[in-house]
Formats: C-alpha cells, sequence, structure tokens
C-alpha cells in the first residue's frame, strides 16, 4: 500500500462532524460558475448569545469557557455571499478570519496567462485567512465563494490576536488552525502527485469525502457539494473534456450519481483501487 493511498483511506474513515447542515446545490452548478454581479445577500444578524453558540462548534473555538465566546461574539458578524463572489481578493490586506458555517470556498489565484488555478477547498467547519494574518502578509489567493448563500462568520483578526494572547487554549487553538490550513496545501500536493487524471480526480475527491462527507455507510457517502467541471480542472490540472470523460466513465460503472443534492458515491473503494494502479 501506497502512502498516497494509506493517506486517502484514512482520511475517507474519518467520522462525520454533524454540527454543520448538508448543502444541496442546483443541478446546473455542475457545469460552470460565474462571477457574481448582483447585490449582495441580504445577512440577518443572530443576537450576541445565539453567535456565541454558534462559535462553539468550531475547532477554533473548543474548549474555552463562555466568557471567552461571549468576548468574541461581540466582534463577529454573519455575512451571506452569492455564488462566484469574493470574500476577498489576492493582494488585500489579511485583516479579517472567517468560519465557515455552511458551503464551500475555493483559495484560487490567476497565472501570468490569466488561466485560474485551485489551491484548496474549504467547507463547513473550517477557517480561512488567519495563516496570512499570523504571518503578517497579504491575502495571497482569491477566497471566492462556491455556492449562492455562503454562510460565513467574520472575526476581525487583530482582536483575535488579542484575545488569543489572553487566553492559553485559544493560542493553542489558533496553532492547529494553521497547521490544518497548511494540511490544504499539502493535499493539492497529494492531488497533484498522484499520477493519471483519474488516480489525481480519485485522490481529490476521497480527501473531500473524507472531510465532509455525511450520510456514509460501509462504501457509500454523499459529498454535499457538486464541483463545475471547470471547477476541477483547475484543483487537479487537466482540461475539461478530460475531467467529463473520467467522471463519465464513473457514472456508466455506477461509481458515482449527481444531482441535487450533491455527489453521491456508491463505490469508494473503486476509487481507491485505481490509485493502485
Amino acid at each position: 500500500m501506497t502512502k498516497k493511498t494509506l493517506i486517502a483511506e484514512q482520511r475517507a474513515d474519518r467520522p462525520e462532524r454533524p454540527a454543520f447542515p448538508a448543502l444541496g446545490l442546483p443541478r446546473s452548478v455542475f457545469f460552470r460558475t460565474k462571477t457574481a454581479t448582483s447585490a449582495p445577500l441580504p445577512s440577518p444578524q443572530p443576537d450576541k448569545a445565539e453567535l456565541a453558540r454558534q462559535l462553539r462548534h468550531f475547532e477554533l473555538f473548543a474548549k474555552l469557557p463562555a466568557a471567552v465566546l461571549k468576548e468574541a461574539a461581540a466582534g463577529a458578524q454573519r455575512r451571506l455571499y452569492r455564488q462566484g463572489e469574493f470574500v476577498w481578493q489576492r493582494g488585500d490586506p489579511a485583516r479579517q478570519v472567517v468560519l465557515i458555517d455552511s458551503g464551500f470556498v475555493k483559495a484560487a489565484r490567476r497565472d501570468h496567462k490569466g488561466a485560474s488555478k485551485t489551491y484548496g477547498l474549504f467547507g463547513p467547519g473550517d477557517s480561512m485567512g488567519l495563516y496570512a494574518f499570523w504571518a503578517g502578509m497579504r491575502y495571497p489567493t482569491d477566497a471566492v465563494a462556491l455556492n449562492e448563500g455562503l454562510s460565513l462568520i467574520i472575526l476581525d483578526a487583530a482582536e483575535l490576536n488579542r484575545l488569543a494572547e489572553e487566553h492559553r487554549q485559544l493560542a493553542e487553538n489558533l496553532k492547529g488552525e494553521v497547521t490544518r490550513f497548511s494540511e490544504a496545501f499539502i493535499n493539492k500536493i497529494e492531488i497533484i502527485s498522484a499520477g493519471t487524471i483519474p488516480q489525481r480526480l480519485a485522490v481529490m475527491m476521497l480527501q473531500l469525502v473524507g472531510r465532509y462527507g455525511v450520510e456514509r455507510q460501509g462504501e457509500r457517502a454523499r459529498l454535499p457539494v457538486s464541483l463545475t467541471l471547470e471547477q476541477i480542472s483547475e484543483i487537479i490540472g487537466a482540461r475539461i473534456e478530460t475531467v467529463a470523460r473520467a467522471l463519465g466513465h464513473w457514472k456508466r460503472a455506477g461509481w458515482l450519481v449527481t444531482d441535487a443534492r450533491g455527489c453521491h458515491f456508491d463505490s469508494l473503494n473503486q476509487l481507491r483501487a485505481l490509485l493502485h494502479d
């Protein structure tokens, strides 16, 4: 068994995280994405007590006393985003940390030819922005909403850092978040180095199911998001047509079904088997 296969299997066996709701997306998003040009979505604000309770669901705020959660919630706000809308753009000052309550965000940037490359996918329970702030740099990538109604909790990075200086447990949690953020880029390396296009696609899907999969039963699981062919091609470094052929084969073989609720995998063992070829 190769190291990449072992890592993929371990992540595919991780337990579900029920605190965050599954997201159903329209069938149309599987084909192409558009940059949002509409007005921002209305973002009703929960009261601070409710926001403090929601913060407890995130690993960043695990094991913290209620008083610290209340203090963190005092300066936080909720924001909803449209599909294709920028959370921030590459080069913006790193002043915010965001917590993903529901939906997915991609970290991407364009090369000198204008082609977009995706370097990480982040979903419910994840944070973004902390590494850039901690490193004293501007955001190195764009952060783009992958679905309509992406729900984020936005924190002021400087205030979060101040709280961490006063509370040791929060400081330890911050270190853990930086490690998990780094893991997303290691995952990208694992995908690109996996081998053939079907193997890259298999590693990517196993990674996503391992972290965000729901309704797991044996070799079955649902990934509650449908990525576009364009988005997948950005991640695994392949032509859209090649990605379409690989997914078409999986569908004909009965390994994958896509609908408004996301991607349904009926034979995860078949994806793992691809890594042995």
